[in-house]
């Protein structure tokens, strides 16, 4: 079955053409991409970064921070972390041994345990062009006095934009 329509089909004509396989085949020169040897090669993936992609950890105020050494869980005098020493930054899992610092006035005894720290489920954040992780695991050697609890989460993950 043949369809005929009214409507005139747009030609670029030959001047067009020209035109533009002109303007494609000059678009390579002069640039590395132009010359096979100068084609960037990727680097293989080291410690669990991709070609140049740095792995970090947002901090409350959304500052980037590479295996931080403290991390603080409350923006005012509250409990912290640090001396956190890590294993495998940047891998699909951290983890760090460090301790846990509950001095404050307010801060229910006893006032420093060792604790370790797992981070995990590490993801891309596309705004930032960094690695992070999306899930934390703080365990601490003692619970708060009358307390039970030895595991707590951090929140984790990219800055909402």
């Amino acid at each position: 079955m043949t369809v005929h329509s009214s409507r005139r089909v747009p030609t670029i004509g030959l001047l067009g053409l020209v035109t533009l396989f002109g303007s494609v085949g000059l678009a390579g020169v002069g640039t590395a991409a132009a010359t096979p040897e100068a084609a960037p090669v990727a680097a293989p993936e080291t410690a669990g970064e991709r070609a140049g992609v740095k792995t970090v950890y947002f901090d409350m105020f959304y500052q980037q921070k590479v295996a931080p050494k403290r991390i603080f869980l409350t923006a005012s005098s509250g409990p912290y972390l640090k001396r956190l020493d890590w294993s495998d930054w940047g891998s699909r899992r951290a983890s760090a041994t460090g301790r846990y610092i509950s001095d404050c006035a307010s801060c229910p005894p006893p006032a420093k345990r060792s604790a370790t720290v797992r981070f995990s489920k590490r993801t891309f954040c596309a705004d930032e062009k960094v690695r992070t992780y999306r899930r934390a695991v703080v365990t601490v050697s003692e619970p708060d006095e009358g307390g039970e609890k030895t595991t707590f989460r951090l929140p984790m993950g990219c800055p909402k934009g």
